[in-house]
């Protein structure tokens, strides 16, 4: 399977229904710009994605989830606008941030702004589908508990930037709160939608946790190893703005002093030269610590495709495998 082009079918499914729930006609007009801004600049629609796949996979249709679809993307980009602003990134997806562009006030009621459209637009789903209490009041909980594991997940990740200790398995904590949280919330939403039994939801959430996970330590890849003009943001600011991201934390217990003085010339370091992250970038991969993480990513993406050996064949099936593998293979 095509797995760009089948991402490119569910975001032409999906795209009508993310401007119902954010019209251009919303008022005052910077308000309507600030949210559709980054919406606007494309991306890959995974979570949506997700969401009408699981769906479809346990018997429904994707329009059954089409609504929480696009909830799905709004909650996605509320958390982007966000990140942007803390992390003080001035680019996402080659366009200015939001922030940059209208300042952090608007940014900041922006993604407010998209938080309670995703609420609004499950509830028009449930209500559609008439489904019943109990369904209706996982929906939300599914969502409501990503949206407070995800804070979690951030607030780790800004204090892990003042620690000089942080281990493999509280980065994995956090990036699993951070993105893990989203991806299992998109997978079993669309899955209850489809009214998948038990066994199936469970199977669907671990899988969109995983891929979740690993989605984000093939994002660390390439902020260090990729190409700014796919990537979306310029290689090497997360060294730049001492992220500690896997690669980073396996570095730092691994490289010799020496690596280890290259590296923190230039890690957490506003003011880097252009050279002095690319001989960080060097220390890294050198040492191994990009080919590590990008191993730990592709087993992740075994793990959750084995998770899907519950689910009938179907088209829908293919894609879900096609997806997992796509999220360690892709260049942007």
């Amino acid at each position: 399977m095509d797995v760009l082009k089948y991402l490119e079918e569910c975001a032409a499914l999906v795209e009508p229904e993310i401007d119902r729930w954010v019209p251009r006609e919303i008022q005052p007009e910077v308000l309507a710009k600030a949210m559709r801004h980054l919406i606007e600049a494309g991306g890959k629609r995974l979570r949506p994605c997700l969401a009408l796949t699981a769906c479809e996979a346990v018997g429904g249709k994707k329009e059954d989830a089409i609504e929480t679809a696009a909830a799905l993307e709004m909650f996605h980009n509320f958390t982007l606008i966000h990140d942007d602003i803390m992390d003080h990134d001035e680019f996402r997806r080659n366009v200015k941030t939001v922030h940059v562009i209208w300042g952090e006030p608007i940014a900041i009621i922006a993604g407010d702004a998209l938080f309670a459209k995703v609420f609004e637009a499950a509830a028009a789903n449930a209500s559609r589908l008439k489904l019943n209490l109990e369904r209706t009041l996982e929906l939300f909980n599914t969502l409501s508990k990503a949206s407070f594991e995800l804070c979690q997940g951030q607030a780790l990740d800004m204090l892990f930037e003042s620690r000089d200790d942080v281990t493999e398995e509280e980065y994995m904590r956090m990036i699993s709160g951070k993105t893990g949280a989203l991806t299992e919330a998109a997978a079993k939403a669309g899955a209850l939608l489809g009214n998948a039994d038990g066994k199936k939801l469970q199977a669907l959430a671990s899988y969109g946790r995983l891929i979740g996970v690993a989605f984000q330590m093939q994002d660390d890849v390439l902020g260090v190893w990729g190409k700014q003009e796919k990537f979306g943001k310029p290689i090497g600011s997360d060294i730049r703005e001492g992220k500690r991201t896997l690669i980073i934390v396996r570095a730092l217990t691994t490289a010799s002093d020496e690596d280890r003085g290259v590296l923190l010339k230039a890690f957490g370091k506003s003011h880097a030269t252009n050279e002095e992250i690319r001989e960080a970038i060097g220390v890294l991969k050198r040492i191994g610590a990009i080919d590590y993480v990008a191993e730990r990513a592709r087993k992740l993406v075994a793990e959750a495709k084995r998770k899907l050996e519950v689910l009938p064949d179907s088209r829908a099936k293919e894609a879900l495998l096609g997806i997992a593998d796509f999220v360690v293979e892709r260049e942007f």
